[in-house]
């Protein structure tokens, strides 16, 4: 069989692999069953009742029990048994005397063999054992069950009436009193029912009254031997009883309680978590088997839909409500009808023949493009993009339609007949106007809802009057009508643009009119007007014509304002991510086209921004609104009643129609921007996905799938080993190896050996982090000659190529890299997914799963909802995957490949399990007919998959099996092929000369496809079949010519800046020139500075860039371990290095921002940005002006800069209190720690809350003080002692931290092998640096020591004086270090 040198190889099986036919294993033996004739003797029964008890524990073992009932259940079963036990050994010896009385009494000989209802119940016991027996283990093990059935069934059946009947007969023409045979067997029933947890039985249909033993049986004195009185029967009754305690356990079973004795489900053995996890549960299945495609079926999940096939009418409603809906997208005033035909025909598709977006794509394509008659060029009038949004768009509207029948329902329900209602309903267009009817419905009919509910049960609604509903009791109500026209005639008025009605003008003064309808509600004419202003203000927000006339101007023109709180304005600074839109003055809504309202909702949330939406010129608005609604007369009378209706529209819009419009308004600006991130990230995965596999410009080999090998450091310390994995062109993992490092010669040869043996394609590098550089370039240097060895030799280069990981760090750890892959390191699994990512891309990321979520597609999808976003991330999968097909045997043996098979056209993750299964259980599957012809899966099913799953490698198979054409056009590509090699069709009899026919086009005659004339064949067939078919026929012309093309992208080498972001993570808004950044000295030699940046780029500082003054050797500035502030002066991307100075001059605060920080938005407000810091300014100004005044001797009107300078000439120790800067309860005190130093002390003043007289308590984080001497003596002064007791110290030295290394040094020189320590200042006041070198060739360390009043804290620990300090320093050097004490 020939393949497209552009097919996908890794869809093959591979030749190594075989596929198995799993062996039908012979069912075990069920539990051993009593045989009719067994003896009775008293040795056997006991046998019989030990087996009896051991099977009915195993029984119990199958059974899931909770572990903290599972003890309480064992010790009842014991209990049970123990009682059972000695209640049988009593009965039995009571029996045989009682038996031997009862014949010397009666002279009679009774017969004492407890009969065969015992072996009844035995037998009936143990099938119900043996049918139990299958237990946990053989649960789903349906053939075993089907085959043992099919062999005992009738023989089991035949066997069960004939006991049944026989025992029943008995039962019912007893020959002799037995009360042994009923006792008996029903307590080792009834106990082996409570081991396996069936409780109490039900009703047992039929009388057990005990008075019967008071009065002997007509029937039993009918079968006793004559001679015996009743009297004698009585007393036989009141000592032994009748036996008919038990009867019940001879009876036929009742339904219910057949169903007890059911085997286990799987609701009894798993949680339901897991059963939800493994899709296992009753609705799992219920999707697997209806014949809808799973992906429509879970996309209706929450939607009431019965999966029937549309009517004409529904389909002619939806298409005609998406299309428009879309022509609104698209910005068409009136859309074609071509648009709108084409919007049917895929309409339809979904809605009853449920067809999926792939398949429609591919294969219905002709009903939504366009040829030209005269050019005969074809133009789409519906893109894939477009069927992707009627897809939505069919949710959308399903969504509706939910919505407006269960307003129906409940209109129907409240028995409401209103023309102006049925009206309304019958034009809804969105879920909002529903929303509009049932609040005008519920409030104007408030009546005949309370009623409904009176006569309903559940829950109701709460049946408060409004007073609209007072009003109409109230003479108010007759003022209503005489105000203007209804809100009803204002509603058609502003949505028809025109004013159709108009108030009457009324010439009498208001204030009067209004004092003729006062009554005991409202009491004066004012109180009459604010009711009328009220109550029709509320109408007009009510009515549904009037709130779609307002929403449609808010949605051209509404605009947004944003301002931030008083909490923003301190937090959004210069460098904050909403600093763009920190201040935005009405941008209007069709403005925001990206996700940046999402970001603007996040700020309200977090209490930093306040949101505003308005209209544009709202003033005029209001007016134009106000217009619709007042008269046009201009006497003072009549200006009073129209001042009036403004008022009355005034209240409408602020209190109802405004707020309203607003959520509206958000909500819709909400949806736009996740839909924008979701699409843009889905494009993004898109183009991630859709490449092919790799491609260099100077590869020549043949296959479409390079072989290749992927090394990588890992983490790239010294200890990560460098490891390497060679993959074929089938995916196969063949050979991996692992170095210590590269630096020895030995281990270089050795992976250079390695590499070069497998002849691959290309090598590809990746690692965890930016250390990955340094295996970068000895690959590079490593490669370079081995291509020179190949080219002496005659053997193709081999390209090298950093490859993007953001999959393989995914997959190393996962569960499902574990299953695969479980002997190899973390590593070499991660080399084994970089290697999968260059060969096929897609593959690496359908078995994420949610895992998708953790790759970053867009900035803002933080922002968005997982599962919507998931949505989309699914739909980038399952484009591609049905793009390039399936290889359905392979995915049987091939999990990697498998999990490419949930995404197939009409699969789900149910319905693809389902069938991998299945086929397993047949071995292969031989064509794609076998899919309907064994029933493998239903017709929509196949429709949707058929031309997705490829049929590959099977001896016979049909060459049309491996294409995208489908199944239902294969006699028309079997047409084209015998037309091309113009051979009749009666020389294509036969099924195989057809297949013959078609795989000599493909194999040796695809240019001759180009020959005929598809127009005219076009034409034919649409008579033929009363539809077009032309793009099928240029559909399957090309695939003839190459069966299954990649339609993927050619694979793009990476450039350098997508190498650097991929090695470093640093991206342009991360790393650029111009930035300040933070750097750690490694290195010092000569005139350079070896620095590493926070990413583990490596940055050089040359001499001339370390200081502003002139510097002879670098280490009078810098020292190694030291971390500085660097301006990065340019970047090498090509060699991941960074060109840093550390100049002041470069570094000073703040003179990167105008370089970081994000552009500002278009409509951002400058002037009032500019008012908001003038008054923030001017609050300071105030509040410096009120400065608090404390009564202590050391008190000072003071700022931190005044204190320190007055306290400059002072001793040590001294110290000044003074107002805070952090509000009126704080105090801050500043005290001189050395020259130079200063300490400035925060402390809180706590007010009691139950006395609010009482002094506040002084706090200096947890110390707490009850007025500031106390705090001056217990706190200040005895940190000054501490302070002076450690610089008395011989350890300690004066001059900073580089005087106390260059002392460490001097000591270490003098003797290499001596470890120094000593102390000096800290820069932070009320700290000392505890400074040690190990030895000579280790770097200076630095430890930090804080004093407190009562010890000095060095890492978390207290030290009370400074030679328990010094002690506690050595000891954690030791334990650190591992240095001999």
């Amino acid at each position: 069989m020939s393949r497209s040198d552009d097919d996908s190889v890794l869809y093959d099986r591979d030749e190594e692999d075989s596929v198995s036919h799993p062996s039908d294993e012979e069912a075990e033996p069920g539990y051993r069953r009593a045989g009719l004739d067994d003896d009775d003797d008293d040795e056997e029964d006991e046998e019989e009742e030990e087996e009896d008890e051991e099977e009915a524990r195993k029984v119990a073992e199958g059974f899931i029990v909770d572990d903290e009932d599972e003890s309480d259940v064992s010790d009842e079963v014991a209990v049970r048994r123990k009682k059972r036990k000695k209640v049988e050994d009593y009965d039995e010896d009571l029996d045989e005397e009682d038996l031997d009385l009862l014949e010397e009494n009666t002279g009679i000989k009774l017969n004492r063999s407890t009969g065969p209802k015992l072996k009844r119940l035995k037998r009936g016991r143990e099938e119900v054992l043996r049918d139990n027996s299958r237990g946990v283990d053989n649960i789903f093990s349906d053939e075993e069950r089907e085959e043992e059935g099919e062999e005992e069934a009738p023989a089991r059946e035949s066997r069960r009436e004939r006991e049944v009947y026989d025992d029943e007969n008995r039962y019912r023409h007893r020959d002799a009193y037995d009360d042994m045979g009923d006792f008996i067997a029903d307590e080792d029933e009834d106990d082996l029912n409570e081991v396996l947890g069936e409780g109490h039985r039900e009703s047992r249909g039929y009388d057990m009254d005990r008075g019967r033993r008071n009065k002997a049986s007509k029937e039993m004195m009918d079968i006793l031997p004559e001679g015996i009185s009743e009297d004698v029967l009585v007393d036989m009754y009141d000592i032994f009883g009748d036996g008919a305690d038990y009867e019940w356990a001879l009876v036929n079973e009742t339904p219910s309680e057949k169903t007890k004795d059911r085997e286990p489900q799987l609701a009894d053995i798993f949680e339901p978590s897991e059963l939800a996890e493994r899709m296992m549960t009753e609705e799992d299945e219920a999707i697997r088997l209806r014949d809808v495609p799973e992906r429509l079926q879970m996309r209706y999940e929450n939607i009431k839909t019965s999966f029937v096939p549309a009517t004409n009418d529904e389909i002619e409603e939806e298409s005609a409500w998406i299309t428009r809906s879309m022509a609104r997208t698209k910005g068409m005033d009136q859309p074609t009808d071509q648009f709108a035909t084409a919007i049917m025909h895929v309409v339809t598709f979904f809605t009853r023949e449920f067809l999926e977006v792939p398949h429609i794509k591919d294969h219905r394509k002709d009903l939504f493009t366009e040829v030209d008659k005269v050019t005969g060029t074809s133009t789409e009038i519906l893109s894939e993009a477009d069927l992707w949004e009627i897809y939505d768009l069919d949710f959308k509207f399903h969504s509706f339609v939910e919505r407006r029948a269960t307003i129906k329902e409940f209109i129907a329900k409240c028995d409401i007949r209103d023309e102006y209602v049925d009206n309304v309903l019958s034009k809804v267009e969105r879920v909002e106007e529903i929303t509009d009817l049932q609040d005008y419905i519920n409030l104007k009919f408030t009546d005949k809802i309370n009623k409904m509910q009176q006569q309903a049960q559940g829950p109701k609604r709460p049946m408060n009057k409004s007073l609209s509903d007072l009003s109409r009791t109230s003479k108010v109500y007759e003022f209503l009508q005489r105000i203007g026209i209804s809100a009803r005639e204002f509603g058609t008025n502003y949505i028809e643009n025109n004013r159709l009605h108009y108030p009457e003008d009324i010439y009498t003064d208001l204030n009067i009119e209004a004092s003729n309808y006062v009554d005991s509600t409202f009491s004066d004419a004012q109180k009459v007007l604010n009711a009328v202003r009220s109550i029709l203000a509320q109408e007009i927000g009510i009515d549904p014509q009037v709130r779609k006339a307002v929403r449609k101007d808010f949605e051209l023109s509404a605009n947004v304002t944003v301002r931030p709180t008083e909490k923003g304005y301190q937090i959004i600074d210069e460098l904050h991510p909403m600093r763009p839109f920190k201040f935005l003055k009405k941008k209007p809504i069709s403005a925001f086209v990206d996700g940046q309202f999402l970001q603007i909702l996040k700020g309200e949330a977090e209490g930093l921004l306040n949101i505003t939406i308005g209209m544009s010129d709202h003033h005029i608005w209001v007016g134009k609104v106000c217009d619709f609604y007042i008269s046009d007369g201009f006497s003072d009378s009549v200006q009073q009643w129209n001042d009036l209706r403004k008022e009355i529209i005034e209240a409408a819009l602020k209190d109802h129609l405004i707020p309203l419009m607003s959520k509206y308004v958000r909500e819709k600006l909400r949806i736009e921007a996740e839909e924008y991130i979701c699409q843009t990230s889905f494009k993004n995965f898109y183009n991630k996905i859709n490449c092919g596999p790799f491609r260099g410009p100077e590869s020549n080999f043949k296959s479409p799938i390079p072989r290749v090998v992927t090394v990588s450091a890992g983490n790239g310390t010294n200890k990560d080993p460098i490891v390497a994995v060679f993959v074929n062109q089938r995916g196969k993992v063949l050979d991996q190896m692992e170095v210590p490092n590269l630096k020895d010669e030995r281990y270089w040869k050795e992976m250079s050996e390695f590499i070069k043996s497998k002849k691959a394609n290309v090598l590809g590098v990746a690692g965890y982090n930016a250390d990955t550089r340094r295996v970068i370039k000895h690959m590079q240097t490593m490669l370079s000659e081995i291509n020179q060895s190949n080219d002496h030799n005659n053997i193709s280069r081999m390209d090298m190529v950093v490859v993007d990981d953001e999959a393989a760090r995914l997959y190393k750890n996962s569960r499902r890299a574990h299953e695969e892959f479980p002997d190899h390191t973390e590593t070499m699994r991660y080399c084994i997914s970089l290697a999968r990512r260059l060969q096929n891309p897609v593959l690496e990321y359908v078995g994420l799963g949610r895992d998708l979520l953790a790759i970053r597609h867009h900035d803002l999808q933080y922002l968005v909802p997982e599962d919507t976003l998931f949505f989309y991330l699914e739909r980038a999968l399952i484009s591609v995957v049905n793009d390039l097909g399936v290889d359905i045997n392979a995915a049987i043996t091939n999990p990697y490949l498998a999990n490419a098979l949930q995404y197939v056209c009409g699969f789900g993750p149910r319905k693809a399990q389902s069938i991998l299964k299945k086929i397993e259980t047949i071995g292969e599957l031989e064509s794609r007919s076998a899919l309907i012809l064994r029933k493998l899966t239903p017709a929509n099913t196949f429709m949707n998959c058929a031309s997705y799953l490829r049929i590959r490698e099977i001896d016979g198979a049909d060459i049309l099996d491996d294409t995208r054409i489908h199944p239902q056009d294969y006699e028309l590509a079997r047409k084209m092929a015998a037309d091309a090699l113009e051979i009749d069709e009666d020389e294509m009899d036969d099924y195989d000369s057809k297949v013959a026919v078609v795989a000599r086009v493909i194999k040796e005659y695809p240019d001759k496809l180009n020959d005929l004339i598809l127009d005219d064949y076009a034409v034919v067939l649409r008579k033929q079949y009363h539809a077009p078919k032309r793009q099928i026929l240029e559909h399957i012309k090309l695939e003839l010519q190459g069966p299954y093309h990649d339609r993927r992208n050619r694979y793009a080498r990476p450039t350098v800046e997508e190498t650097f972001i991929m090695v470093t993570g640093e991206t342009r808004q991360t790393l650029s020139e111009g930035f300040i950044i933070p750097a750690q000295v490694m290195a010092v030699r000569g005139k350079i500075a070896h620095c590493v940046l926070d990413s583990g780029l490596e940055g050089i500082i040359y001499a001339d860039n370390a200081s502003d003054d002139r510097v002879m050797n670098i280490n009078d500035v810098l020292q190694v371990g030291q971390t500085i502030n660097c301006k990065v002066l340019r970047i090498d991307r090509d060699k991941f290095m960074v060109d840093l100075s550390c100049k002041p001059s470069d570094t000073k605060p703040f003179s990167d921002f105008p370089l970081r920080k994000a552009p500002e938005d278009p409509f951002y407000d400058r002037v009032e940005e500019t008012k908001e810091i003038e008054q923030h300014r001017s609050s300071r100004r105030k509040l410096s002006r009120s400065k608090r005044t404390i009564k202590h001797p050391l008190f000072r009107q003071f700022n931190h800069i005044e204190a320190e300078d007055y306290l400059a000439t002072r001793q040590r120790g001294d110290l000044v209190i003074r107002p805070s800067s952090h509000g009126y309860d704080h105090i801050a005190i500043t005290w001189k720690v050395d020259e130079d130093l200063y300490q400035h002390l925060d402390v809180v003043e706590i007010k009691d809350k139950n006395d609010p007289h009482a002094p506040p308590k002084l706090k200096i984080e947890k110390f707490i003080f009850e007025d500031l001497d106390e705090l001056i003596v217990t706190y200040i002064e005895s940190v000054a002692r501490k302070v002076e007791e450690l610089m008395e110290h011989p350890k300690f030295v004066a001059g900073g931290n580089r005087v106390l290394n260059d002392h460490l040094l001097r000591l270490t020189q003098a003797n290499p092998k001596m470890s120094a320590y000593g102390f000096c200042l800290s820069e932070k006041p009320g700290y000392f640096d505890l400074g040690f070198k190990i030895n000579l060739r280790n770097p200076p360390m630095r430890w930090v020591v804080r004093v407190l009043p009562d010890g000095y804290r060095l890492r978390e620990v207290l030290y009370p004086q400074v030679d328990d300090l010094i002690n506690g320093f050595k000891h954690m050097v030791y334990s650190n270090y591992h240095l001999p004490k």
